[in-house]
């Protein structure tokens, strides 16, 4: 379907569940205190109005949030980040398994935590390449956690800089970090 098919198709069940204009879903959309994640969530609002989605935002400081969500109490939506701090697809990967503690949607699926953890021990490449796409396969179906922006970051770094290493987490510790000299 094109993009405005699935809009459509949006607005055809929404109306078809009881909600439009004169009766728009209520929801509401948890945050922590940060500027950036307060705009990031005025635009999913605003992007939700045509869908007759009334958004309710409401905001606490970083640590009442995540423990909010870490002792999963009651929430609709809520902003939550994580960044691949190894290259491997399981950093991501076992953020939605059942006994994580990152599970924050309580999203619970026998089959896909066997693959996450089977593939997490698992030494042959292909195999192992498998079971990831299969868990991805059914992370994809079930969608337990959106995944909405990635954070990129752009560093530009002089050739005479020596240590400088890109990394995930995009940490640079100054003692690993020394200037050519140029004589």
């Amino acid at each position: 379907m094109t993009q405005v098919e699935r809009e459509e198709e949006a607005k055809k069940l929404m109306t078809e569940l009881g909600y439009g204009p004169s009766n728009p879903l209520k929801i509401e959309l948890r945050y922590d205190t940060s500027e950036n994640h307060r705009n990031t969530l005025i635009a999913i609002a605003d992007m939700m109005k045509p869908f007759s989605v009334e958004a309710n935002l409401l905001n606490s400081d970083k640590k009442s949030h995540i423990s909010h969500l870490r002792e999963h109490g009651d929430f609709e939506l809520a902003r939550a980040n994580w960044y691949g701090d190894f290259r491997d697809p399981q950093t991501f990967l076992l953020l939605p398994v059942s006994d994580d503690g990152h599970n924050y949607s309580l999203y619970n699926n026998k089959e896909y935590d066997t693959l996450v953890k089977t593939s997490a021990i698992e030494n042959d490449t292909a195999k192992r390449r498998e079971m990831i796409k299969q868990a991805e396969t059914i992370l994809m179906r079930d969608q337990p956690m959106l995944m909405l922006m990635h954070y990129k970051s752009k560093n530009l770094v002089s050739k005479k800089l020596k240590g400088w290493e890109v990394n995930n987490v995009d940490t640079h510790l100054s003692r690993w970090i020394s200037k050519e000299q140029v004589f």
